[in-house]
């Protein structure tokens, strides 16, 4: 208990005031008056502290991001797990919410599970194996969601609409994320946590709203070329 309190700064009250919330598995107990707290001990109270902190969420909440969080992604060598954590708790002032199952996000969006399987297979969206079936994380649904409000504007049914169009977008965004992080971790890694998760989030939102100006802006460059050339 001491090593959780030292690696996460907080008290073993609060400790086992989440155990008894259900915030936190049980530890394993070899002996009678033994517990063994593993890394995902440390990095759920972390991610509470965090939570708390940056966006004042209930415990039922937290409780509900914390148990679709997929902590077998996470690496314990270092504080990327924390950083990470932190930097989701910040972007665009979303709160973040429990993640759905295909079938909810269907009904959600009118979308076909077809075409929600599909996008998971091309990896337009990153599914999670869990224990309710096959679920998205919110930034996923949102974006499900805003490319189902486009079909019922009238472009669903119409050729070149379809989960092919996203994919194009998928693509190019990694290759533009992959570098845009490399480039971050290596120029702002060696900045404390909440310093290096407060300039990430400020210029995820600054550089997204340069990313929609340039993109409108080479659209209307295409309209033209192609009007000029009629």
């Amino acid at each position: 208990m001491k090593d959780l309190e030292a690696q996460t700064g907080v008290s073993r009250e609060a400790i086992h005031f989440y155990l008894r919330e259900g915030l936190l598995p049980e530890p394993t107990r070899p002996k009678k008056n033994v517990a063994l707290y593993s890394d995902e001990h440390v990095v759920r109270i972390r991610a509470i502290k965090q939570l708390q902190q940056d966006q004042s969420l209930s415990l039922v909440a937290i409780k509900d991001i914390l148990d679709d969080f997929d902590y077998d992604a996470f690496t314990f060598d270092d504080d990327l797990s924390t950083f990470e954590m932190a930097v989701q708790t910040r972007v665009n002032g979303e709160l973040p919410q429990r993640d759905r199952t295909l079938k909810e996000i269907s009904e959600l969006t009118g979308l076909s599970a077809g075409f929600l399987n599909e996008a998971c297979r091309l990896g337009v969206v990153t599914p999670k194996e869990t224990s309710r079936g096959v679920t998205l994380d919110f930034r996923d649904v949102g974006i499900l969601e805003l490319w189902g409000k486009l079909l019922q504007r009238g472009f669903g049914d119409k050729p070149g609409y379809d989960v092919a169009y996203l994919k194009r977008f998928a693509d190019a965004i990694k290759v533009i994320a992959e570098a845009e992080v490399e480039n971050f971790l290596s120029v702002f890694g060696h900045l404390p946590t909440d310093n290096a998760a407060d300039l990430a989030a400020e210029g995820i939102a600054i550089t997204n709203g340069i990313m929609t100006r340039m993109r409108t802006q080479a659209l209307m460059r295409a309209l033209h070329d192609r009007v000029g050339d009629g």
